[in-house]
């Protein structure tokens, strides 16, 4: 396949792939690995235009073919089912192979995960917005793009977080190619995007719902997760707004290692 994903393997056990968000990379998850592959065989990718997985072929930055790219990695390692946790984007990711290949799913966690914009009046202001960043990115102005990135409401919580911890995040960011960037964000951006609950509710894959105490939005869509999925539980990470991964790794890590190796889903 011309889209071969980077991942890099850790430590021994059930397999649990990691999808990071928009703007990440595997080295994301670098924290809450440390803590997992203690317990699990950790696989962490790059999707498709961060990190390692640039490709410059705009047709291959559908979600169908990330999923079938995932899928290959899955079947490269020949696992034959696989907990899959996403965040945001990766979240997004994980909704739509859990939705297409249920049967390859063990357990499934969403990380500050959105189901899709309810109405076409929704996506097309999303994309429009989201216009304005590509052409940032497709400018070459990846700086620029980060400065702007980072001073959205969204991550209001991180400012909280020590200096070291927001350099090597947006090290993270300013790492990646800002056209495979545009690119992502213009075929995988929530406008773009078809909304999954009618898919999700015919998914019988054991799902965690997280969401920080400090994204009122994401908890309301966890919320109407919760009530789509049949098997699922949401849990509120404290002390967090939406990047859940980065500003509390080892409660995300603890509540991931319980919700796979004991039984706290709902029936």
């Amino acid at each position: 396949m011309k889209n071969k994903l980077f991942y890099k393997i850790e430590g021994n056990g059930l397999p649990l792939l990691l999808i990071h968000g928009f703007t990440g990379s595997h080295k994301s998850f670098d924290d809450i690995s440390k803590y997992l592959q203690q317990f699990f065989k950790i696989i962490r990718i790059d999707l498709i235009g961060h990190g390692k997985s640039m490709n410059e072929d705009e047709s291959l930055y559908s979600f169908k073919n990330s999923i079938e790219s995932i899928l290959e990695i899955i079947d490269e390692l020949r696992i034959i089912k696989v907990n899959l946790l996403g965040y945001s984007l990766g979240g997004r990711n994980a909704m739509h192979f859990a939705s297409k290949f249920k049967e390859r799913v063990n357990k499934l966690i969403l990380c500050s995960s959105s189901y899709g914009l309810e109405s076409q009046l929704e996506k097309d202001k999303r994309i429009k917005s989201d216009q304005r960043l590509v052409n940032l990115l497709e400018n070459n102005k990846l700086k620029e793009f980060v400065e702007y990135w980072e001073s959205l409401p969204l991550w209001n919580s991180e400012n909280r977080l020590s200096i070291e911890k927001k350099k090597n995040h947006r090290k993270i960011r300013l790492s990646n190619n800002p056209y495979g960037l545009a690119l992502n964000l213009k075929h995988q951006g929530q406008g773009k995007q078809n909304n999954l609950l009618s898919e999700l509710k015919k998914i019988n894959t054991k799902t965690l719902i997280l969401y920080g105490e400090k994204d009122n939005k994401y908890k309301k869509l966890s919320t109407k997760l919760e009530k789509t999925i049949r098997k699922s539980k949401t849990i509120m990470v404290p002390e967090s707004g939406h990047n859940i991964i980065l500003e509390n790794p080892i409660y995300v890590s603890r509540a991931v290692k319980n919700f796979i190796l004991g039984d706290t889903y709902v029936n």
